[in-house]
């Protein structure tokens, strides 16, 4: 089963944040909806439809803060009131546009997301989350990490709700209080927590209408809250809370399948879970992603989710909700960064642009009463054209008249951005999105980085020489079709090689202005947070070496080491107990070995199957130790199958990159012996099929440039480190091994015995 959908856009506000798009609840007597946003330039607006033309019902001035967060109040009082956070303002409007509350919280970062119930607000910022009575301070809840997104609702005791928390730190939280409840293990950094109380209600009256025939799992479900979480690596799962524990329960994660079977694999970025698109009387789950995907699921009789539709919009997604706004039926609607607010509407005519999908075909009337829409649309845009031609006119007139010498400056623009490590490739991708078209964007690094190719990217790239005097160590800059206002570059970065990469975004528009971003490359970057912990047994089954420091160093000293050479490692975490420890687990994306680390105050131990991490964090807290004058011993217990072990891991790669990097130069012989003999006759089965698959070689190599290198480098710095720490100094032996692993004769027994033996 598939669906199809209409789309009509609605209107276009300025740059939006998450959560900033609601709909009010259905009047009576009244089939539409009318719709609310927020946006950037801190306007609050209120629209409707009426004979298929929006109508504005009020729109707020700008103000000096963007709309970061808008709800409505929960009391059944507030049910027609917003709210609406900016900066660390908390505003209230009642259904005409008049302010009738303000509330300027104590909050030294802005509020990111709002809930309010009759007199109690919970407001969370970056970090901490408040909760205030009669807008006096109650409680307060300071997070490990960034606090992503909350949902607020009754998990341990019906008449009190709890705060539920999306962490960067992979956890969801569940708070009581100012205290922490309980916490559940997510598959990556959270992103998007959602509470479908539609559904909570539909089982609670499910069970109350079937009391003899459910099961005790059964019976807790219907009690229980159910919240749909999304991630930065794009798995969606769904968790059923109360006040015992978290129950899970389906999971939607696309690198578990191939690229385009499970959908799209960008990160979560909006989640709406209470609507039934499908009328099978079962709500459907809706999934935006921040690289612009809108996919619909539906949960077949096992209650499974099975996707049935996908369409990518082209830039992210920040709100999502359900309403009829647009027509008397049920609708998906969109809320872009950009800033457009578009409606899907499942179904469509057979002139849309999404062609006929469900229902009859439209009627001789109903196409009549279409084009007429049609040309009412075209007149209003035409009207808009000119009015805007207008204002343009007098503006240019005002600002004509002034001193030339005036100087243009355009006012700050926000930019979304991600940088993260892609584990299927072993690369960072960096992904940008401004809400106006992009001129270039140039990446400048400290460290040195190759560039690599993008699938479906049409931006043309010139890479300039490093500037070795500016501590410039790769320069590239990305040229943008027009139009276009996201890109995406591929970056492949050397473990060691700690340094920053600098984006610089220049906009079409004028006046010429430029937003940069700031990355941190660490020392083991391409180590990422394992899911899970790694099991006893399956550390026992590889060669883990151990790396022991001890010293008068405090666990805040040891925890900021770690965090300056890994990834995903929280910002703030509470001392462990006397005898207590801190437990992270890391798996390389490259090579797939595992990175073991615990730690408390004046003693940390590192285990992995791989030396150069080891070799890696040893030089970097010695540095780092002597910088602040602490004592700092290191012992090492190394593993005798460690080689053997490494050599198994890399062979594979290394003989698939020398194969592919023969066949390259075989298929170019192969076209001069055909071009100079007009034949290919003579040429045996395979070296036919070889020809034939010219244009997949060539991809595959342009794909992953100089690959080879990066792994014959990748086998250099384990010798070098192994070698080390046996107390032997074997880089004269570099030149040597290089060749070695380039010859023909090339095999995995003589990369494991030179690799044990440390003679080439």
């Amino acid at each position: 089963m598939s669906l199809s959908f209409s789309r009509t856009d609605i209107t276009q506000t300025s740059q939006a944040e998450r959560g900033t798009m609601i709909v009010f609840p259905l009047t009576k007597g009244k089939r539409q909806q009318k719709l609310a946003l927020g946006d950037g330039d801190g306007v609050i607006q209120t629209i409707g439809m009426k004979n298929d033309e929006r109508v504005s019902v009020f729109k707020t001035n700008p103000g000096p803060t963007p709309v970061s967060s808008l709800v409505l109040g929960q009391a059944r009082t507030q049910t027609d009131k917003l709210f609406a956070s900016c900066g660390n303002v908390i505003k209230g409007v009642n259904k005409k546009g008049k302010e009738f509350f303000k509330f300027t919280t104590n909050l030294t970062e802005p509020i990111r997301k709002l809930h309010v119930d009759n007199v109690t607000i919970w407001a969370a910022g970056e970090y901490v989350v408040n909760q205030y009575i009669n807008c006096e301070d109650a409680y307060y809840y300071a997070a490990n990490d960034k606090i992503n997104d909350m949902a607020v609702a009754s998990v341990i005791i019906p008449d009190e709700k709890n705060p539920i928390l999306a962490c960067a730190d992979r956890f969801v939280r569940v708070l009581q209080g100012g205290e922490l409840y309980y916490e559940v293990a997510t598959p990556g950094a959270c992103t998007v927590v959602e509470h479908c109380a539609a559904n909570d209600a539909r089982r609670a009256k499910e069970a109350e209408a079937n009391p003899e025939g459910r099961d005790r799992d059964v019976d807790k479900r219907a009690k229980a809250r159910e919240v749909l979480y999304g991630t930065g690596t794009g798995v969606v799962g769904q968790l059923f809370l109360d006040g015992e524990k978290a129950r899970r329960g389906w999971v939607i994660d696309p690198s578990s399948s191939p690229t385009g079977s499970s959908g799209s694999r960008a990160g979560v970025s909006a989640l709406h879970g209470d609507c039934d698109l499908t009328g099978d009387g079962v709500n459907d789950v809706v999934v935006g992603r921040d690289d612009g995907s809108l996919e619909v699921y539906t949960l077949d009789e096992n209650g499974q989710p099975r996707r049935v539709f996908e369409k990518n919009l082209g830039e992210s997604i920040q709100t999502l909700a359900s309403g009829r706004v647009t027509t008397g039926f049920h609708e998906i609607l969109v809320h872009t960064f950009s800033g457009k607010v578009i409606a899907f509407r499942p179904g469509a005519d057979d002139r849309t642009i999404d062609g006929f999908a469900m229902g009859e075909q439209p009627t001789e009337h109903q196409m009549k009463m279409a084009d007429d829409l049609a040309n009412r649309r075209a007149d209003q845009l035409r009207a808009e054209i000119e009015s805007l031609k207008t204002d343009v006119k007098q503006a240019r007139a005002l600002y004509g008249n002034k001193a030339e010498n005036l100087v243009a400056a355009g006012g700050a623009q926000r930019v979304l951005d991600k940088f993260q490590l892609d584990p299927h490739t072993a690369c960072y991708r960096l992904t940008l999105e401004a809400p106006y078209p992009m001129f270039c964007v140039s990446v400048a690094s400290t460290v040195p980085l190759d560039l690599l190719d993008v699938e479906n990217d049409e931006a043309m790239c010139a890479r300039s020489e490093p500037d070795v005097t500016s501590g410039t160590a790769a320069l590239a800059t990305y040229r943008m079709q027009e139009g276009k206002s996201r890109a995406e570059i591929r970056l492949r970065v050397i473990e060691g090689r700690a340094g920053t990469v600098r984006a610089f975004i220049v906009p079409s528009t004028q006046p010429k202005t430029c937003a940069e971003k700031t990355y941190e490359i660490k020392s083991l970057c391409l180590h990422r947070r394992s899911v899970n912990r790694h099991s006893d047994e399956v550390l026992a089954a590889r060669p883990m070496n151990a790396m022991r420091i001890s010293g008068n160093f405090a666990f805040d000293d040891v925890h900021a080491w770690i965090g300056r050479c890994l990834d995903e490692i929280p910002n703030r975490v509470d001392a462990p107990p006397p005898g207590g420890e801190i437990v992270y687990d890391f798996e390389s994306a490259l090579m797939g070995t595992l990175l073991r680390v615990s730690a408390q105050e004046g003693d940390a131990t590192f285990w992995s199957d791989s030396v150069t991490p080891l070799a890696l964090l040893k030089e970097f807290i010695g540095r780092e130790a002597t910088n602040l004058k602490l004592q700092v011993r290191f012992n090492f217990d190394l593993a005798d199958g460690t080689p053997g072990h490494f050599a198994r891991l890399l062979h594979p790669k290394l003989h698939a990159n020398r194969e592919l990097t023969t066949n390259a130069r075989i298929v170019e012989a192969l076209k001069e012996i055909k071009q100079q003999e007009e034949t290919d006759e003579f040429f045996d089965d395979d070296q036919k099929e070889m020809l034939r698959d010219e244009a997949a070689i060539k991809s595959r190599l342009k794909e992953q440039p100089r690959e080879l290198d990066y792994l014959i480098g990748v086998a250099k710095d384990f010798f070098v480190d192994w070698h080390r720490f046996k107390g032997v100094n074997v880089k004269h032996l570099l030149p040597a091994l290089d060749s070695a692993l380039r010859a023909k004769d090339y095999s995995l027994e003589k990369l494991s015995d030179i690799l044990e033996s440390g003679s080439v």
